[in-house]
Parts: structure tokens; sequence; C-alpha cells
């Protein structure tokens, strides 16, 4: 069975979700349960997701957690499908079940439709003869009714606040121990297969090295969008995430990408990223080997979900000091992941562990986020999505060359 809508068909069968062009995209997990299920229901309460969800009733799933599904199929589809008013989850905009046939018309009316197209093309060669004849007019014409048009490389762009990351050794990576802590330590049912990717730890060399010491906001991603057209993230229609001073986050590996370059800078490799976080000692978080709730954009709880115990439910606002990092970086645990542009791939030197995900055109994320669980937080934590993933804990930074 497919359910078709507007901007995206649901094959319950192989349990693909595929958008209006057919492209399949990366719906699954608990999203994707929620987006057939309201397919199929069309409304929902919070009662009904979870004994969907949960028959046996074993695990509750809260409003925050509904919530966060309902953002990620908005973010992926990248239309505002799921709605949710007075307490009620819905799927908008499903085209009519029985779409109206289409009109048939008489030889009389065929005959007028064809002559009013031949005239309509008499005209309009005669007005595109006449533009040619005053090209300087035709181009005034249409410039003036542009007036906010900007040239991309004299627009407004956002001011560098860069850290310099010395050259030299550092730590990269995580050992077999830290993996098994790791796993025993996480609270999302995550199985230790999900963080071997890290594995092993050893000594990288890189040059010197500029980081951004700060996410990149909404107002920031707002320039890039005004100078160069660029489709604006579908999640600033949510108010808990797009305040200005916010980190952008709905951008995939393409936008991230492009927007450093329009910068004249690049997104971090992995081992750039790394290093900037945890120095040269090869610590766990950005602060040291102990984990600390009030230095990280995460609550002082350990499960995944929204936790305001630490003052911000979603998104805390860049340039807030929180996770440290020994040369002043802030926020690389918690509060949004962040891409880099390396694939995800095993390390070379990893001769031990395999992960399914390697080797499939994915590219790497870092740094955890505000509604995951502290092995997430782990600076040497990687996992590895598709270039055009989105979600609404996924931002980014930008490094450049000394």
């Amino acid at each position: 069975m497919t359910f078709k809508h507007k901007y995206f068909n649901l094959d319950t069968e192989s349990k693909k979700v595929f958008d209006e062009n057919g492209k399949e995209l990366a719906l699954t997990g608990n999203a994707y349960r929620l987006l057939f299920f309201l397919c199929e229901k069309r409304n929902a309460t919070l009662t009904d997701i979870n004994n969907f969800f949960d028959p046996a009733g074993a695990k509750e799933y809260t409003e925050n957690h509904v919530r966060q599904y309902k953002h990620k199929i908005n973010t992926i589809i990248g239309h505002n499908i799921v709605e949710y008013k007075n307490n009620i989850y819905s799927i908008s905009g499903f085209l009519p079940a029985n779409p109206k046939k289409t009109k048939k018309f008489s030889k009389k009316e065929k005959r007028v439709i064809l002559t009013s197209i031949i005239l309509l093309i008499i005209y309009g060669l005669y007005v595109f003869l006449d533009t040619r004849k005053s090209p300087d007019a035709s181009a005034e014409a249409t410039l003036s009714n542009q007036p906010n048009r900007v040239p991309a490389d004299t627009a407004q762009k956002p001011k560098d606040d860069l850290l310099l990351i010395p050259a030299g050794e550092f730590l990269m990576g995580s050992t077999d121990q830290e993996i098994t802590d790791a796993w025993h330590q996480n609270d999302g049912e995550w199985e230790r297969e999900d963080y071997v990717s890290s594995y092993p730890q050893r000594k990288i060399s890189l040059g010197d090295f500029y980081i951004d010491k700060k996410e990149v906001s909404n107002s920031d991603y707002k320039m890039f969008v005004e100078a160069t057209g660029r489709t604006a993230p579908s999640i600033w229609d949510d108010g808990t995430l797009n305040a200005p001073n916010q980190p952008v986050v709905g951008v995939d590996w393409n936008d991230a990408d492009a927007y450093c370059l329009w910068l004249g800078k690049r997104l971090p490799a992995e081992a750039e990223w790394e290093k900037a976080a945890r120095g040269t000692d090869g610590r766990i978080w950005p602060w040291g080997n102990t984990w600390d709730p009030q230095k990280v954009n995460h609550g002082n709880g350990t499960g995944y979900g929204y936790d305001e115990s630490d003052g911000w439910e979603y998104t805390a606002p860049v340039g807030t000091v929180l996770g440290v990092s020994p040369y002043g970086v802030l926020n690389m645990a918690g509060n949004v992941y962040e891409w880099t542009a390396d694939d995800f791939n095993s390390y070379p030197e990893n001769d031990k562990y395999m992960q399914e995900d390697f080797e499939k055109n994915f590219k790497t994320l870092r740094g955890g986020a505000y509604d995951d669980g502290i092995s997430e937080q782990r600076v040497a934590t990687r996992c590895g999505f598709r270039k055009d993933y989105k979600d609404v804990d996924v931002g980014f930074r930008c490094v450049k060359d000394k």
C-alpha cells in the first residue's frame, strides 16, 4: 500500500518514504512510525500514539518525544506536513481521494483554443523582437523590479570570530575501554557497535588552522540566504528554534559546505574538529574526563529528549559559554551536532571493528546535541548520515587555513 501526498509517498511494503520527485528520504525509526500512523488515522492524540508505539505500555512516549519526531518529519520532507493543534496531531495537505476528472473539450472549443495559442505566439514574437531593439532599457527595467538584489560578493557577511588551533600532535579516537564505557553509559538503547567507529585511539599531527569560536547562527545564515537566494531552512517556521542568536539547524551537508565556501572558509576535517574540541591530552569531553551537566546544553538528566533544567529546553544561543575546549572554542559538546568534511568510514588504523554505515558515502557528524544522551556528547563519538540529511539538532561551524 502507498500513501500519496503532495510532498511525499510512503510505501508501507518497503517501509520507505520518497519525496515528490521519487527521491528516497532518510526517514526511519519512530519518525517513520509516526508518519505511517498519521497517514492511516489522519488525526491522533498523544494517547493514541502511545498505544500504537507501545501497546503493552512498557514505555511512555511524552509530548517532547512525539514533538521531536514531528520536527524530524517536517525537516526531512521540507514542508510542515505534521501539525499539532488542540492536543491533536494530524497530517495536512493530502491529495483528494477522488480527483476531478479532466474535462473533455468539443471540436469547436478545441479550434478556439488553438487559434488563441497561435495569436499568443505571434504577439510574443513581436514583443521579443521589439525588446531586442533596446536591450539597455530592458535590463534597466528588470533591475528596477529587484530593489533588494545584492551581488553575493558585496553582500553583508557575518564577522569572523576565529580561534587559532596551533600545529602539533594530539590524541584522536577512542580506546577499547572508552568504547565499552560509552556503551554502558548510554541511555538511548544504542548498541555497542554504534560506538566502535571511533576506534582506535592514536596520535595525529596537524598544521595550524583557524576554527569558528561559535556555531553558525540563524542570523549568520540569513545573510547567506539573502545574498545567494539559497532556500531557507523550513525549521525557521518553528518558534522554538528560529531566534536570530540560536544555532542554525535543519541544514544538510550541502548547505553547510556552500555557506563555508561563501565566506572563503570550509567545513572542518574530523581531525581538525576533534583537536579543537579536546586539545592534545585525549580528554573525553572538552572540559575533562568527568561528566559535568553544568558545562553542556543537555540538562541535568542523562536521558534523551528535552531537558530544560539547564535553562534551555532546546538550543542555547551561540556564544553561550558551555562545553569550552582547551582552546576556548564554545559548545563542542551538546547543543547541536556539527557537520564535518569527511566521509563516515572506518579509520585507516582500525583493524578490529566494522560499522554498518561505513562505505555508504555518508558524511560525519560530531559533538552530540541538546536532545541526546551523554555518551553522544563525547568528543570522539562519531555518526554518519547522507549528505541531504536534515534534522532539528544538526548545525555546523567553519574552519579556515592559516
